[in-house]
């Protein structure tokens, strides 16, 4: 029998933290909040677990820090000991692919991060050159932090992942663990890995088969569209007509991962998107919004389902009020207002006559609600016409009892830890990668 079998974080002091960073400088932190994971204390408003994430995954940029916490986090997930083991495995889904709103609706494609790395280190001679024309010391050594920010970030995004992927076999073996959460989030975690889907998809349909939880059920379906082999499609489309509106809602979802919309599908998603089923744990995707994401595949779909779409949009975001609708009304906001006002206008409107009447019924809702509840307007916005930003919404509100459309808070992060290369560094990523 080993340390690790006794204490999951034997060899934590031999990590050497103090020489690794995470989002708020150096990481010597790190240990301490492990150690309070383990323990299950909670010191001030977050749990442990969210703690540590905001520090290593950072509005989902996976940092340096955060590949040395994964074998940490494996063995406490698989410790029967410990409590709330679902957080250990919804941060490690955390490191794998940072924030799932940015992977969502579709799957996540680690090519896409490993080629990032790959075309950073070919530009080695061009970001030498690049720190070489600097202007004078202080510019030089700026450009250099900057780069090696970069580069450590792109290597941190491939490592995170890689780590993980290791571990999914160990971890597998939760999708039959006590906890409907664990069980959920295990599931959740194996629809990241599409290069795993060979042992993961016959996993998953047993899982789904046998689970008594609605909510972690559903999870398994999403996580097998997310995989995205269609030969998995016939089983998928078992639940189409389930009596469970978790499994119906997850099947239809999934069944847009292969291109498969038909009227029954648009009609399982707008009714889910206006009456969502109850918030659980055991349905974690999108921080547990079934009408987000829900909104998030009708927005993909044709213009012809727009109106029936926007719609049950708007009757779900007059439902969705309070703390616990947050997420429901963030994620379904974003989509209803990308989904009427897509884009740039190619003439912005002059008034609220010249919108379409998709758009004025949308400018009417938005108007005649508290100015606080809406996450992201950049796209009614961008429709407004007008460099004043401040005049822009007066032009858009004509017709809408001249009530303020209001700020919005800011939205997610972009998919995080992906850089580019040092050509646009100097226009445009300095101040993003500056160190605070």
């Amino acid at each position: 029998m080993t340390d690790h079998d006794h204490d999951p974080l034997a060899g934590l002091d031999d990590v050497p933290w103090a020489q690794l960073h995470h989002s708020y400088g150096m990481a010597d932190d790190v240990p301490g909040h492990l150690r309070a994971m383990q323990a299950g204390v909670w010191d001030g408003r977050y749990p442990p677990s969210a703690q540590l994430a905001n520090h290593i995954v950072h509005q989902g940029t996976r940092s340096q820090a955060a590949v040395y916490t994964v074998p940490f986090l494996v063995r406490m997930a698989l410790d029967p000991r410990l409590v709330n083991r679902h957080r250990f495995v919804g941060l490690l889904v955390a490191i794998a692919i940072g924030l799932d709103n940015n992977c969502l609706p579709n799957g996540y494609d680690p090519q896409e991060d490993r080629t990032n790395l790959a075309n950073l280190r070919g530009e080695a001679d061009v970001s030498a050159r690049w720190i070489g024309e600097a202007a004078d010391e202080e510019q030089r050594k700026e450009r250099e932090e900057i780069w090696a920010h970069v580069l450590i970030g792109a290597e941190a995004s491939v490592r995170c992942y890689d780590a993980v992927r290791e571990a999914l076999p160990a971890l597998a073996v939760l999708l039959t663990a006590d906890s409907p959460e664990l069980r959920a989030e295990t599931a959740n975690l194996l629809a990241w890995f599409p290069e795993s889907a060979g042992m993961s998809i016959p996993l998953l349909k047993a899982f789904v088969v046998d689970e008594g939880s609605p909510g972690a059920a559903a999870t398994g379906v999403v996580a097998l569209g997310l995989l995205g082999d269609p030969a998995i499609v016939p089983f998928i489309g078992r639940y189409q007509d389930s009596p469970v509106v978790e499994l119906r809602w997850a099947s239809a979802f999934a069944l847009t991962r292969f291109g498969i919309a038909g009227p029954a599908v648009v009609e399982v998603l707008t009714q889910v998107v206006a009456r969502p089923p109850g918030h659980t744990e055991t349905m974690s995707f999108l921080s547990g919004s079934y009408s987000g994401l829900a909104a998030m595949a009708l927005a993909e779909m044709s213009e012809a389902t727009t109106l029936q779409a926007v719609d049950a949009m708007l009757v779900g975001l007059a439902a969705s009020t309070g703390a616990e609708g947050f997420y429901d009304r963030y994620y379904t906001a974003r989509m209803l207002f990308a989904l009427a006002f897509p884009g740039d206008p190619a003439e912005p409107p002059q008034s609220f006559a010249d919108l379409s009447n998709v758009q004025q019924r949308v400018v009417r809702f938005v108007a005649d609600r508290d100015e606080t509840a809406w996450p992201s307007m950049d796209a009614l916005r961008r429709w407004g016409g007008g460099a004043d930003q401040a005049r822009r919404p007066a032009r858009i509100r004509r017709g809408c009892r001249g009530r303020p459309v209001g700020p919005c808070l800011p939205d997610p992060s972009p998919r995080g830890g992906r850089a580019v290369g040092p050509a646009q560094l100097s226009r445009r990523l300095q101040p993003r990668f500056a160190y605070q």
